[in-house]
């Protein structure tokens, strides 16, 4: 007697194929980007929704985690992992949000802060305002400025972030190379 299993594997559910970029549950990274995007670029400018934000947007990293976690085999992604986990383990050592100092906040303006107090919300965005003195694990929030007009405050997570992201897109382009040869070539 042949058994009919109740529910499709787990993998199948997910879209467990390679994406054209050699990448598999594409969908899922980029729907728990979308997710980040849309919590902080939409709750996080609202007062009552901002207070949402510290317990949505960690869990919207765990999306995040298992897309990384299935594409492994890119060492691209175990740095970009890295990352993920240095930024979600300074969040979570401060109430969800990343912390930030008023002098990184003033740097890169946008913000008014004689209307935010220590321990508060930065508006439209991840961050919540923190004296390092205030801050756990201060050496890992956003707190390097970035030049230029569109400058921005990074943290050490970010860093690595960014450069899993170009060694993956190496990698991906390298392998999709490597699958257009053929042995003759």
């Amino acid at each position: 007697m042949s058994r009919v299993p109740l529910a499709p594997p787990i993998g199948a559910t997910l879209g467990d194929r390679r994406s054209a970029l050699g990448l598999r549950w594409l969908g899922l990274g980029v729907s728990s980007l979308a997710i980040q995007i849309a919590l902080v670029q939409g709750l996080a400018t609202a007062p009552a929704g901002a207070a949402w934000l510290p317990y949505l947007l960690p869990a919207s990293h765990l999306l995040l985690i298992s897309f990384l976690i299935r594409n492994l085999s890119f060492r691209g992604i175990q740095v970009i992992l890295i990352g993920l986990f240095l930024n979600l383990a300074v969040m979570l050592a401060n109430g969800g949000l990343m912390p930030i100092e008023p002098s990184a906040v003033r740097a890169v303006g946008g913000v008014e802060l004689s209307e935010l107090h220590p321990g508060d919300h930065v508006p439209g965005t991840k961050n919540r305002l923190l004296p390092a003195s205030d801050s756990r694990v201060s050496f890992l929030s956003d707190r390097f400025v970035t030049p230029g007009p569109f400058g921005a405050v990074v943290s050490i997570g970010d860093l690595f972030i960014a450069a899993g992201l170009l060694i993956t897109y190496a990698e991906v382009v390298y392998r999709h190379a490597a699958r257009g040869r053929t042995p003759d070539g």
